[in-house]
């Protein structure tokens, strides 16, 4: 996550797909001599994007059949309508590792170049198989029941508290349920200097993201069991929204947005001091550690309104139509990414969390989380989290929805209202 770990968190890369490698149009896969050359798209990931560099060049002298070259792209919000251009254009990569934005790769699947996995995942000698994710993972990249993407980077989120804040406030414990985040929101409101919590106020996929998990909690629905109606507009909805509005109307949540391009808001809003709780990834921990000191920064699961519920957040890899040497070459480096000792190196390292059971299970991930019991927490709300719908219209009702959430967020329309706009907006996106 990191978006998203995506789609949610803004601090996901999202890969600004420009048209600048080959593949099936346009790469004959033979530059290096008897080595079929794959190309791969990603975005840059800062300071670990040395060790992603070093574990393709590992993966490259493993063996002698292939050879992954890297394009590092810039991020954009436009990435998959550069990657349509760049498939028309004959331009486009064999493989594109860890896309930010998985829940909207419909819309690459509808020009279809995007090669289904299951014939890979069924095979006999497959490293990687479909009983190795969670029915949540997996369904992050299943469309129309074909698997077209896998996850390669997974996340979610919990409770993010200052400790110091908590304590001035008299508060021994973290809330377990959302009834006491709010009492303790109360607590720890001064004035207009500091505010209990801050929620993901704005537009975009943020706030639908966090948003879900408070519906899911509440015992709604978000969409139909076949995806072709939304089901948001419900009581259970309506609750789920107004344990948010009533936090602002009441002065004890931020009451405005503090979203920017590369933050939703809430890691600016703690950093600063300005509240003493938000919801967050674990990919975020290090600059609130730098900021607030690592001894003053607790994690705790996310409050449930009933239920627990989680919604995950992850990026997502997939193979493009090329020669069946390099698809098979680009299913061989995604099985390596996906290697449980490969995988927990970079997860370690990126703030990430395993997509897969058996990078789970691995030795040093598992010393990891002893010896990081906050990423813990991040790690076990896996076990109930979901996956926001496969489908080629999800951005254009998230979109949707953002917009009406921000306005009742706002004070601008009742919960009630937003969510009835809110449907007939998404109802329209989704007949699109």
């Amino acid at each position: 996550m990191r978006a998203g770990i995506a789609g949610a968190a803004t601090a996901v890369v999202v890969l600004a797909l420009t048209a600048c490698g080959g593949s099936v149009n346009g790469n004959d896969g033979d530059r290096n001599g008897a080595r079929t050359t794959i190309v791969v798209w990603a975005g840059s990931t800062g300071s670990t994007e040395p060790l992603k560099k070093q574990l393709i060049g590992e993966f490259n002298s493993s063996q002698d059949k292939y050879r992954v070259e890297l394009e590092t792209q810039p991020a954009s919000t436009e990435a998959h309508a550069k990657l349509i251009n760049a498939i028309k254009n004959k331009q486009a990569p064999n493989l594109v590792l860890d896309d930010g934005q998985p829940q909207s790769v419909g819309q690459i699947i509808a020009t279809g170049s995007v090669v289904p996995l299951d014939k890979y995942l069924d095979a006999a000698d497959a490293t990687v198989k479909k009983s190795d994710f969670t029915k949540g993972m997996l369904d992050t990249g299943t469309f129309d029941g074909k698997v077209y993407t896998l996850p390669t980077q997974g996340g979610d989120y919990a409770l993010i508290y200052n400790k110091a804040m908590f304590k001035a406030a008299g508060i021994a414990n973290p809330p377990t349920t959302w009834a006491e985040l709010q009492e303790d929101a109360a607590k720890l409101t001064i004035g207009t200097k500091q505010y209990g919590m801050y929620l993901p106020i704005g537009t975009g996929g943020t706030g639908p993201y966090y948003w879900q998990s408070m519906l899911w909690s509440a015992g709604g629905e978000f969409m139909n069991a076949d995806n072709t109606a939304v089901e948001f507009n419900s009581p259970a909805g309506v609750r789920a929204l107004t344990a948010w509005t009533d936090m602002v109307k009441n002065g004890i949540a931020y009451p405005t947005s503090l979203q920017t391009p590369s933050d939703n808001g809430n890691t600016a809003a703690m950093a600063s001091k300005r509240v003493a709780m938000a919801l967050n990834g674990a990919f975020n921990l290090g600059v609130l550690d730098q900021a607030l000191g690592k001894d003053n920064v607790g994690v705790a699961p996310m409050p449930p309104l009933d239920k627990p519920a989680m919604n995950l957040g992850s990026n997502n890899s997939y193979i493009l139509q090329s020669t069946s040497a390099q698809e098979d070459g680009a299913w061989a480096f995604l099985q390596y990414w996906l290697t449980p000792t490969v995988q927990a190196k970079w997860d370690i390292a990126g703030g990430f969390l395993p997509t897969n059971n058996k990078t789970a299970a691995d030795p040093s991930w598992t010393k990891y989380l002893a010896d990081n019991p906050r990423i813990k927490v991040f790690a076990d709300e896996l076990s109930y989290a979901r996956s926001r719908p496969s489908i080629e219209a999800y951005a254009g009702i998230a979109d949707a929805l953002s917009v009406e959430l921000e306005k009742a967020l706002l004070q601008k329309q009742s919960p009630a209202d937003a969510l009835k706009n809110a449907e007939a907006a998404a109802t329209a996106a989704l007949k699109k």
